[in-house]
C-alpha cells in the first residue's frame, strides 16, 4: 500500500478493524500475506480523521457566512431551549401561513413537537416556543443548556 504522495509502496504489518463478522472470511488470506489482524470494538484514530474531515467539510461550505453581530449572537442565551432544539432535535418555523394565519411551530424532521396559532408577532412566537420546547424538553427527561 501507498501512504498518499510519501514513502515507498509496502504491504501493511497489521490492519486494524471493527469487531463485524463480515470481516471474518478475510483473516485467512491476510494471514497467507503475513498481514496480521486487530479487532477493535472502536476505531478512535479512524473516528477523530473522521470528524476532522467532517469539520473540515463543515467549515468550508460556510466561507462567507454572514456573521451574527454580539447582540445577535446572545439570542442563544435568551432562548437555550430552541437553540438547542434546532442544534439537534429538529427545526422551528415561525410566520404566516395561508388560511392557518400567524404561527410558531416545533418539528422533529417530520413530526410536530409543538405548535401555537396565538402569537402576533416575532417576540411573541419566540416566547411561545422557548416555553412549549422547554415544557417538551422536561417531558422527555432532557436537561436544557
Amino acid at each position: 500500500m501507498r501512504r498518499p504522495l510519501t514513502g515507498k509502496a509496502h504491504r501493511p504489518r497489521r490492519l486494524h478493524v471493527r469487531g463485524h463478522p463480515q470481516w471474518r472470511e478475510l483473516f485467512p488470506h491476510l494471514d497467507e500475506l503475513g498481514i496480521k489482524v486487530a479487532v477493535h470494538r472502536e476505531l478512535p484514530k479512524v473516528q477523530r480523521a473522521y470528524q476532522g474531515y467532517l469539520r473540515q467539510q463543515r467549515d468550508a461550505h460556510r466561507v462567507g457566512m454572514v456573521k451574527p453581530t454580539a447582540e445577535q449572537q446572545s439570542v442563544e442565551k435568551l432562548f437555550p431551549a430552541i437553540a438547542q432544539w434546532v442544534r439537534g432535535y429538529g427545526y422551528i418555523e415561525v410566520g404566516d401561513q395561508e388560511m392557518f394565519g400567524f404561527v410558531a411551530r416545533a418539528l422533529d424532521y417530520g413530526e410536530l413537537a409543538f405548535e401555537d396559532d396565538r402569537p402576533d408577532t416575532l417576540a411573541e412566537a419566540m416566547a411561545v416556543l422557548e416555553r412549549g420546547l422547554a415544557k417538551w424538553f422536561k417531558e422527555q427527561g432532557i436537561e436544557v443548556g
